[in-house]
Protein backbone atom coordinates (compact mmCIF):
# COMPACT_ATOMS: atom_id res chain seq x y z
CA UNK A 1 0.00 0.00 0.00
CA UNK A 2 2.97 2.40 0.93
CA UNK A 3 4.77 1.34 -2.43
CA UNK A 4 1.64 2.59 -4.24
CA UNK A 5 1.15 5.83 -2.81
CA UNK A 6 5.04 6.96 -3.37
CA UNK A 7 3.94 5.82 -6.78
CA UNK A 8 0.81 8.00 -7.35
CA UNK A 9 2.95 10.67 -5.58
CA UNK A 10 5.53 10.43 -7.98
CA UNK A 11 3.14 10.25 -10.77
CA UNK A 12 1.54 13.80 -9.40
CA UNK A 13 4.86 15.01 -8.94
CA UNK A 14 6.01 14.20 -12.55
CA UNK A 15 2.76 15.57 -14.10
CA UNK A 16 2.48 18.90 -12.38
CA UNK A 17 5.97 19.59 -13.92
CA UNK A 18 4.84 18.32 -17.04
CA UNK A 19 1.69 20.41 -17.01
CA UNK A 20 4.05 23.21 -15.59
CA UNK A 21 6.17 23.19 -18.69
CA UNK A 22 2.99 22.88 -21.03
CA UNK A 23 1.78 26.08 -19.22
CA UNK A 24 4.82 28.24 -19.87
CA UNK A 25 5.26 27.43 -23.38
CA UNK A 26 1.43 28.19 -24.09
CA UNK A 27 1.92 31.32 -22.02
CA UNK A 28 4.87 32.34 -23.80
CA UNK A 29 3.51 32.11 -27.23
CA UNK A 30 0.07 33.52 -26.47
CA UNK A 31 1.69 36.77 -24.68
CA UNK A 32 4.11 37.32 -27.64
CA UNK A 33 1.02 36.81 -30.27
CA UNK A 34 -0.98 39.40 -27.96
CA UNK A 35 1.58 41.76 -27.99
CA UNK A 36 1.86 41.50 -31.87
CA UNK A 37 -2.07 42.16 -32.14
CA UNK A 38 -1.76 45.47 -29.45
CA UNK A 39 1.29 46.75 -32.24
CA UNK A 40 -1.64 46.64 -35.10
CA UNK A 41 -3.05 49.82 -32.81
CA UNK A 42 -0.05 52.12 -32.89
CA UNK A 43 0.58 50.96 -36.29
CA UNK A 44 -2.74 52.10 -37.03
CA UNK A 45 -2.42 55.67 -35.35
CA UNK A 46 0.99 57.11 -37.46
CA UNK A 47 -1.54 57.40 -40.03
CA UNK A 48 -4.36 58.75 -37.83
CA UNK A 49 -3.30 62.29 -38.83
CA UNK A 50 -3.31 61.73 -42.51
CA UNK A 51 -6.38 60.55 -42.18
CA UNK A 52 -8.32 63.06 -40.63
CA UNK A 53 -7.10 65.19 -43.40
CA UNK A 54 -7.95 63.42 -45.70
CA UNK A 55 -11.72 62.74 -44.44
CA UNK A 56 -12.05 66.99 -44.44
CA UNK A 57 -11.05 66.96 -47.85
CA UNK A 58 -13.42 65.21 -49.10
CA UNK A 59 -16.02 66.69 -47.38
CA UNK A 60 -14.95 69.95 -48.46
CA UNK A 61 -15.25 68.12 -51.76
CA UNK A 62 -18.46 67.38 -51.76
CA UNK A 63 -20.00 70.64 -50.08
CA UNK A 64 -18.34 72.01 -52.84
CA UNK A 65 -20.71 70.07 -55.09
CA UNK A 66 -23.56 70.75 -53.48
CA UNK A 67 -22.80 74.73 -53.41
CA UNK A 68 -22.57 74.71 -56.97
CA UNK A 69 -18.30 74.89 -56.52
CA UNK A 70 -16.85 71.99 -57.62
CA UNK A 71 -13.39 71.33 -57.56
CA UNK A 72 -11.02 68.65 -59.20
CA UNK A 73 -9.09 66.01 -56.78
CA UNK A 74 -5.35 66.47 -57.31
CA UNK A 75 -4.55 62.58 -57.01
CA UNK A 76 -5.48 59.78 -55.75
CA UNK A 77 -7.40 59.38 -52.29
CA UNK A 78 -5.56 56.25 -51.02
CA UNK A 79 -6.42 53.72 -48.49
CA UNK A 80 -5.16 53.71 -44.25
CA UNK A 81 -2.83 50.78 -44.10
CA UNK A 82 -3.37 48.15 -41.50
CA UNK A 83 -2.17 44.63 -39.99
CA UNK A 84 -4.21 41.51 -39.50
CA UNK A 85 -5.24 40.50 -36.06
CA UNK A 86 -3.18 36.89 -35.37
CA UNK A 87 -5.18 34.69 -33.66
CA UNK A 88 -3.49 30.70 -34.12
CA UNK A 89 -1.38 30.02 -30.81
CA UNK A 90 -5.28 31.18 -29.30
CA UNK A 91 -7.36 29.46 -31.79
CA UNK A 92 -4.91 25.98 -31.17
CA UNK A 93 -4.56 26.24 -27.33
CA UNK A 94 -4.56 22.59 -25.62
CA UNK A 95 -7.63 22.41 -23.39
CA UNK A 96 -5.39 20.48 -20.75
CA UNK A 97 -2.89 22.86 -20.99
CA UNK A 98 -5.45 25.81 -20.77
CA UNK A 99 -7.46 24.51 -17.98
CA UNK A 100 -4.12 24.43 -15.76
CA UNK A 101 -3.43 27.92 -15.73
CA UNK A 102 -4.88 30.65 -13.31
CA UNK A 103 -8.38 31.66 -13.71
CA UNK A 104 -8.13 34.98 -13.78
CA UNK A 105 -5.06 34.80 -16.77
CA UNK A 106 -7.54 32.95 -18.54
CA UNK A 107 -10.14 35.33 -18.37
CA UNK A 108 -8.09 38.09 -19.13
CA UNK A 109 -6.74 36.52 -22.25
CA UNK A 110 -9.97 35.59 -23.66
CA UNK A 111 -11.15 39.08 -22.62
CA UNK A 112 -8.62 40.64 -25.04
CA UNK A 113 -9.40 38.05 -27.86
CA UNK A 114 -12.48 38.90 -28.07
CA UNK A 115 -11.71 42.85 -28.45
CA UNK A 116 -9.36 41.92 -30.94
CA UNK A 117 -12.08 40.08 -32.71
CA UNK A 118 -14.03 43.38 -32.05
CA UNK A 119 -11.47 45.61 -33.80
CA UNK A 120 -11.05 43.24 -37.03
CA UNK A 121 -14.95 43.89 -37.58
CA UNK A 122 -14.33 47.75 -37.44
CA UNK A 123 -10.85 47.54 -39.70
CA UNK A 124 -11.93 45.50 -42.22
CA UNK A 125 -15.45 47.98 -42.56
CA UNK A 126 -13.20 50.90 -42.50
CA UNK A 127 -10.79 49.10 -45.12
CA UNK A 128 -13.95 48.68 -47.42
CA UNK A 129 -15.30 52.00 -46.98
CA UNK A 130 -12.01 53.49 -48.06
CA UNK A 131 -12.01 50.90 -51.01
CA UNK A 132 -15.26 52.00 -52.08
CA UNK A 133 -13.99 55.95 -51.71
CA UNK A 134 -11.62 55.02 -54.07
CA UNK A 135 -13.84 55.00 -56.53
CA UNK A 136 -14.44 58.80 -56.73
CA UNK A 137 -10.29 58.87 -57.44
CA UNK A 138 -10.22 61.75 -60.37
CA UNK A 139 -14.18 61.81 -60.80
CA UNK A 140 -15.16 64.55 -62.46
CA UNK A 141 -18.70 64.62 -62.18
CA UNK A 142 -20.84 63.78 -59.04
CA UNK A 143 -24.66 63.06 -59.61
CA UNK A 144 -27.00 63.49 -56.70
CA UNK A 145 -26.80 59.73 -56.01
CA UNK A 146 -22.83 59.68 -55.57
CA UNK A 147 -22.87 62.75 -53.35
CA UNK A 148 -25.78 60.71 -51.19
CA UNK A 149 -22.59 57.30 -51.01
CA UNK A 150 -19.97 59.76 -50.53
CA UNK A 151 -21.28 61.22 -47.29
CA UNK A 152 -22.41 58.05 -46.43
CA UNK A 153 -18.98 56.67 -46.93
CA UNK A 154 -17.43 59.56 -45.42
CA UNK A 155 -19.53 59.20 -42.01
CA UNK A 156 -18.63 55.46 -42.44
CA UNK A 157 -14.93 55.98 -42.11
CA UNK A 158 -15.28 58.59 -39.51
CA UNK A 159 -17.15 56.21 -37.28
CA UNK A 160 -14.98 53.58 -37.87
CA UNK A 161 -11.71 56.14 -37.68
CA UNK A 162 -13.18 56.82 -33.91
CA UNK A 163 -13.96 53.15 -33.05
CA UNK A 164 -10.15 52.00 -33.63
CA UNK A 165 -8.62 55.11 -31.77
CA UNK A 166 -10.89 55.01 -28.79
CA UNK A 167 -10.26 50.68 -28.52
CA UNK A 168 -6.51 51.59 -29.25
CA UNK A 169 -6.12 53.68 -26.25
CA UNK A 170 -8.06 51.39 -23.65
CA UNK A 171 -7.13 48.49 -24.48
CA UNK A 172 -3.40 49.21 -25.04
CA UNK A 173 -3.64 50.92 -21.31
CA UNK A 174 -5.63 47.59 -20.20
CA UNK A 175 -3.43 45.11 -21.17
CA UNK A 176 0.07 47.38 -19.80
CA UNK A 177 -1.85 47.54 -16.26
CA UNK A 178 -3.27 44.35 -16.02
CA UNK A 179 -1.00 41.85 -17.80
CA UNK A 180 1.86 43.71 -18.30
CA UNK A 181 1.58 43.39 -21.65
CA UNK A 182 2.52 46.11 -24.63
CA UNK A 183 2.75 46.55 -28.47
CA UNK A 184 5.08 44.74 -30.24
CA UNK A 185 6.33 45.67 -34.10
CA UNK A 186 6.42 42.76 -36.97
CA UNK A 187 10.13 42.98 -39.01
CA UNK A 188 7.57 43.33 -42.06
CA UNK A 189 4.66 45.45 -41.44
CA UNK A 190 2.20 46.49 -44.30
CA UNK A 191 4.01 49.68 -46.51
CA UNK A 192 1.75 52.79 -45.58
CA UNK A 193 -0.37 54.63 -48.94
CA UNK A 194 1.69 56.84 -49.90
CA UNK A 195 -1.27 58.90 -51.28
CA UNK A 196 -2.83 59.27 -48.58
CA UNK A 197 -0.84 61.75 -46.79
CA UNK A 198 -0.69 63.70 -50.28
CA UNK A 199 -3.10 66.87 -50.52
CA UNK A 200 -5.56 66.57 -53.03
CA UNK A 201 -7.56 70.10 -52.45
CA UNK A 202 -5.86 73.23 -52.27
CA UNK A 203 -5.39 74.13 -48.47
CA UNK A 204 -7.77 76.32 -46.42
CA UNK A 205 -6.70 79.22 -44.68
CA UNK A 206 -2.95 78.66 -45.82
CA UNK A 207 -2.25 82.63 -45.84
CA UNK A 208 -3.59 83.55 -42.75
CA UNK A 209 -1.43 80.60 -41.10
CA UNK A 210 1.82 81.56 -42.90
CA UNK A 211 0.94 85.22 -41.66
CA UNK A 212 0.21 84.30 -38.08
CA UNK A 213 4.07 81.66 -38.29
CA UNK A 214 5.91 84.82 -40.03
CA UNK A 215 5.18 87.28 -36.85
Amino acid sequence: MLGVLIALGAQQVVDAIRWNREVAGFRASVREEIAINLGTYPYRAKQKQCIEVRLDELQRWLDGWRSGKPQSLAGPIGIPASRVIRTSVWASRDPGTFAHMPRAEKEEYAFLYDEFANNELHRLDERSAWIDLANFDRATMLTHQDQMQLQGLITRARLRDARLDDNAQRFIRRAATRSDLHPKDVPDPPVYDPNLCKRILPSVGITQTTVVRAG
